[in-house]
């Protein structure tokens, strides 16, 4: 049953090109999105434990499984996805052509992220991961956006670099283990040059799909381009994919201790980068593309440590607080994204999610975001605990600065599906923390007050009003330049692990 999880999205696509070249009524095609999203659900509810596609042997056959470390990202694709699908029904325009094509390849996108995190093997994984960015890429072009096809271009491109070099690795472990099922692989995996060679090649590749600093070049343009659906999605759920396949390579090869090294000082770097630059963004979406930047080095500092569980549900509590963040603030700023041109002073209950979710990000108790730091501190020793605290503060700053600028400002007529998405997604991720127990700290009033504080003496100094280039001038000049810094890091990966 489990393998059905990806085939519903996948028919269902194909029942809407039917249904749209026969000119079927909008509404059956709108029910057809509906059942191809939300069929999953079902049986990621009523299944578990692992299975052999056609009844295979492992040796040949392709396995796929729900355990403990994919749950949470399995948990949080199906959420987000379902609240975005009902965005949409009301976002997209369903007399324009295009719309039955962009749901078709919603879920494609779909079928691509479940499938991608079941899969018990690399070669699959990589299958799905690809469907899943070939739909993403198509996504961000359909935007009507200025400069939305040279951001879909630039993210084209350099995915596709970074794919070649991650189907390169796999066959350099597939030759050296003689499989490609991560348990095989994981029994037969020596350490060796060859395999220290491969593992370098696929991490840096995940890195720059994943959008962690120093690869995250496409990623500011891609989600700040992409039309408000896509963006959730693509911040909330694709960069999720290459985060876990790091988890099947961390956890299925010999992994040196100067490759965990520099792992952790990549998760870091990227933590403050992220934030700081968010801190100087004049654009809500690309403030939030940042903060993307930012949150995904927690994930990859989980999985660093081997904290495959603390990264597991980091990625969940992202998914959930990114994707409402996303819809909000797109539901707000639909004909000027520059903060202080719109906001939440005539949309109460927006503006209650939208400070929900500030607070679910910036990791204050009881949200989930709360619980998931603590299990990505509980694998840390000194320093690195931290720069975790520091992280959430540096957070709630930037997230103090988002309100500031939304509660002077004024939204046109929202409608009640983006309402409910983004009270949904807030309520989830309250209602999350509590599930799993994050109770509530007194000590977060310090972390918020500290914040508030920060947040008045940097503008006081007039840090905000500086702000930083924000769209490229030349997209050739650019991807040269990107790709030239993934070639050096993906080499300096490769001498570091030189024995």
């Amino acid at each position: 049953m489990i393998p059905l999880m990806v085939a519903f999205p996948l028919l269902f696509g194909f029942i809407i090109v039917i249904l749209d070249t026969l000119r079927a009524k909008k509404v059956l095609i709108k029910a057809t999105f509906v059942l191809g999203a939300a069929l999953p659900v079902g049986i990621f509810l009523t299944e578990n434990g692992r299975e052999m596609v056609g009844g295979w042997s492992r040796v040949a056959g392709i396995e796929v499984g729900i355990g403990e470390i994919n749950a949470p990202f399995i948990a949080g694709e199906l959420i987000l996805f379902t609240v975005v699908v009902l965005y949409s029904l009301s976002y997209f325009d369903f007399r324009d052509k295009k719309t039955a094509k962009a749901l078709v390849l919603f879920l494609l996108m779909h079928a691509g992220l479940l499938g991608a995190f079941l899969a018990r093997d690399f070669f699959n994984f990589y299958i799905y991961m690809e469907i899943a960015s070939v739909s993403a890429f198509a996504l961000v072009a359909f935007s009507e956006e200025p400069s939305s096809k040279e951001a879909a271009f630039k993210y084209l491109v350099l995915s596709l670099l970074a794919s070649y070099l991650f189907i390169f690795a796999i066959g350099m472990i597939y030759m050296e283990t003689g499989y490609l099922n991560v348990e095989l692989v994981a029994q037969n995996a020596f350490p060796s040059r060859e395999l220290n060679a491969a593992l370098g090649v696929a991490f840096a590749s995940l890195l720059l799909k994943a959008g962690i600093f120093p690869l995250h070049g496409w990623l500011p343009d891609a989600h700040s381009k992409a039309p408000t659906p896509v963006s959730a999605l693509l911040s909330g759920l694709v960069v999720k994919a290459p985060a876990y396949g790091m988890i099947l390579l961390f956890s299925a090869l010999p992994v040196g201790e100067s490759l965990k090294t520099a792992a952790m000082i990549v998760a870091v770097a990227s933590i403050f980068f992220g934030i700081i630059m968010a801190l100087l963004q004049r654009d809500a979406k690309r403030l939030l593309a940042y903060h993307t930047v930012s949150q995904m080095g927690y994930v990859l500092l989980g999985i660093a440590t081997f904290n495959f569980i603390g990264a597991a549900y980091y990625a969940l509590a992202h998914s959930l607080f990114k994707g409402g963040l996303f819809l909000s603030v797109g539901s707000l700023g639909r004909k000027s994204r520059k903060l202080g041109e719109f906001g939440y002073r005539n949309a109460p209950l927006m503006a209650f999610s939208v400070l929900m979710l500030s607070l679910a990000i910036g990791g204050v108790s009881p949200f989930i975001g709360s619980y998931a730091k603590g299990l990505i501190s509980s694998g840390l020793e000194g320093g690195l605990k931290w720069a975790v605290a520091m992280g959430s503060l540096g957070t709630l700053v930037s997230f103090t600065k988002l309100n500031y600028y939304l509660s002077k400002g004024k939204t046109g007529e929202l409608r009640v599906s983006w309402k409910l998405s983004s009270l949904v997604l807030a309520l989830t991720t309250l209602g999350a923390g509590l599930y799993l127990g994050a109770g509530l700290k007194p000590s977060d009033a310090i972390y918020i007050a500290a914040a508030v504080l920060t947040f008045f003496g940097l503008r006081a100094l007039g840090i905000f009003e500086r702000g930083v280039q924000s769209e490229a001038k030349d997209v050739g000049r650019d991807v040269n330049v990107l790709a030239a810094v993934f070639v050096t890091f993906m080499l300096a990966v490769l001498l570091l692990q030189w024995p």
